[in-house]
């Protein structure tokens, strides 16, 4: 291409010394004849200083030219460049530069206030999610901090009341001894039963004693009553009862790579201007050790909550449809923005699309440490 241009920009400036095509200025007094010769008749003569069109300069001396409304020949070497025409377009060329470039100047100063507005958007969005973080921390705090003094209380009453109890057992004892002691040692004791069994010498295997029957301890299944359901890479839980939203004009996509440990569910959130005007867009179901693309995604800023876990169950309530992962379940909210909004460049339109890989360990989520733990509440509003 470079070669090409060089070539080019050859020719015009090749043209440009031939003066064909050009204004220029007689130096003198001009004949103006019929053809390129002094043997050809005077048509016309032109003024010293007149302004003149030239048409070609390839007859030797002569150069054929426009006057007024006839054409004509004159000698090639009394013609001189009209210094009024140059200036003029010089002076617009420079004007048009001058134009571009504050065009460029405009357009580059909008992308930084777009780019700084996304920027202060985002940082506001990250501010109020690390507060509600906080928040929950602390009201979780304090409320283990109100459990463990009242567990603390409680303890502390009991020690109290046991203590109380084994004061008064010892002054009723005393008390007794005291009366036995009054009556004398003819006075028969009423004797102490026992509270524990006697394993000593003389106890009777054959005792009739109360024994605690074995206590029997299972595990309730709150799903045993809950549908079991498979569902293909890329299907919606039916569930949701949702209709994703699509752009097929834009070739865009979020590819998303899910490890052998865990099967998730992920729901992708278009940003509006406040949480409260955020749009869900897509849900989409990818089990394990797979690679999905979610396609179509209209232009927008979005976010994602996503499900681990095994053994998707589904069931009715009152009507309404509810799913979730009955096995290793787990949920998360995405702190990082994907931006799917269409870039114009001068190459054309720049369409992002992003890869994610999602799986679990045995502490919990692999994602890149740019989450935040959420209840299953929360994913599902």
């Amino acid at each position: 291409m470079k070669s090409i241009f060089t070539f080019i920009l050859l020719l015009v400036i090749t043209f440009a010394s031939a003066q064909d095509g050009q204004y220029l200025m007689s130096s003198n007094k001009l004949e103006v004849r019929s053809g390129p010769g002094l043997q050809f008749n005077t048509i016309a003569e032109v003024p010293q200083g007149t302004q003149v069109y030239v048409m070609s300069s390839n007859y030797g001396d002569w150069s054929a030219i426009q006057y007024k409304s006839m054409n004509g020949f004159v000698i090639t070497k009394y013609l001189t460049e009209d210094s009024r025409i140059a200036d003029a377009e010089r002076a617009a060329k420079e004007a048009a530069a001058k134009r571009e470039a504050a065009k460029q100047a405009a357009a580059q100063a909008i992308a930084q206030a777009e780019a700084a507005k996304r920027a202060a958007e985002e940082a506001a969005r990250r501010a109020i999610a690390n507060a509600e973080r906080l928040k929950r921390e602390a009201e979780a705090a304090a409320a283990k901090a109100i459990a463990d003094a009242e567990a603390a209380s409680r303890s502390k009453d009991a020690a109290a009341r046991r203590a109380l109890a084994d004061t008064e057992e010892t002054r009723r004892a005393v008390e007794e001894a005291n009366r036995r002691a009054a009556r004398g040692s003819d006075v028969a004791s009423t004797p102490i039963e026992s509270t524990t069994p006697s394993y000593g010498a003389g106890s009777s295997s054959n005792s009739s004693s109360p024994k605690a029957a074995a206590i029997e301890v299972s595990r309730e299944d709150k799903y045993s009553t809950w549908e079991k359901k498979t569902y293909k890479s890329g299907a919606t839980p039916k569930s949701f009862n949702f209709k994703g939203k699509f752009d097929y004009k834009l070739d865009n996509y979020l590819k998303i790579k899910v490890g052998k440990n865990t099967e998730v569910v992920i729901k992708m959130y278009k940003m509006g201007k406040t949480k409260s005007d955020d749009q869900l867009v897509r849900v989409t179901y990818i089990n394990s050790n797979t690679t999905q693309f979610i396609r179509n995604i209209p232009e927008g800023e979005y976010y994602l909550k996503i499900a681990y876990g095994r053994e998707w169950k589904e069931t009715v309530k009152d009507g309404k449809k509810y799913g979730t992962f009955t096995k290793n379940a787990l949920y998360e909210a995405s702190n990082q923005v994907l931006n799917f909004n269409t870039v114009k460049t001068s190459k054309g339109i720049n369409v992002p699309s992003y890869n994610l890989a999602l799986d679990l360990t045995s502490g919990g989520y692999t994602t890149g440490g740019d989450e935040d733990n959420i209840t299953a509440s929360e994913w599902n509003k």
